[in-house]
């Protein structure tokens, strides 16, 4: 049973006259003004245990789920971008070596025209 506002004013003012203004105050502090029914029992603590752990279980499983296809999807796109890059880097390297070679020719060609030049130096005043 729940007390009104009023009752509770009535046992104030008693109290008032029975113990003092400040007694009073500190006992009316510690009355609940919503009454006993609205405390929690250790059963309701028990019933709200056990639906917490239902729903924390709940969504320990969606949890779950969630980065379980988050690191799917992540595991594509890395597999995505590695090959990727081992496309521009094949190509890279295509490039690469697609340089060596030129620069090789061109040292060859220019190491065949000393060497012409040289031996043709060499040559010509020999045989005149």
């Amino acid at each position: 049973m729940a007390v009104t506002e009023i009752e509770r004013t009535e046992l104030a003012n008693r109290l008032v006259s029975a113990i003092g203004r400040e007694a009073t105050e500190t006992l009316m502090n510690c009355i609940i003004p919503e009454g006993r029914d609205q405390l929690a029992a250790k059963d309701d603590l028990d019933v709200l245990e056990s639906t917490l752990r239902g729903e924390f279980a709940a969504f320990k499983g969606e949890m779950r789920s969630e980065f379980a296809a988050f690191k799917g999807e992540m595991r594509s796109e890395f597999a995505a971008f590695k090959g990727e890059m081992r496309s521009e880097f094949a190509e890279f390297k295509g490039e690469i070596n697609l340089a060596l070679a030129k620069q090789t020719r061109m040292y060859l060609t220019t190491l065949a025209g000393f060497m012409l030049t040289t031996w043709g130096a060499l040559i010509v005043p020999a045989v005149v």
